[in-house]
């Protein structure tokens, strides 16, 4: 999905992701701080400054940021939750094809034996 001859290329070869192995919360930190190459502590509090300056606007930012990155496994949270609904629509698409099988669908009875 990457255009090469976009103007402004990735060149570095670093992609923004949630970390997995520096969270407390989300990892969006974590993430971050390994993207800048930066300690992880100089990001988290600078989230606490940057929510006490703007009166605790930087905790949408941060919601935001958290449901926009993706994760280190490169999926983020919308596609997580698109893939479990996808996966609960296909299991009910799987009992109504088991009870399809099961009853006899011209008058709901069990098949006979």
């Amino acid at each position: 999905m990457t255009n090469s001859n976009a103007p402004f290329q990735n060149l570095s070869g670093k992609v923004l992701r949630r970390s997995a192995n520096q969270k407390m919360l989300s990892g969006v930190s974590g993430g971050i701080a390994e993207y800048l190459n930066v300690d992880v502590t100089l990001v988290r509090l600078g989230w606490v400054g940057l929510t006490l300056i703007t009166g605790g606007a930087a905790m949408i930012g941060y919601a935001v940021a958290w449901i926009v990155i993706p994760e280190s496994d490169g999926k983020a949270v919308w596609q997580n939750v698109q893939q479990s609904v996808n996966q609960n629509q296909n299991q009910d698409t799987t009992e109504q094809d088991i009870a399809s099988r099961l009853y006899d669908d011209t008058n709901n009875k069990p098949p006979a034996a």
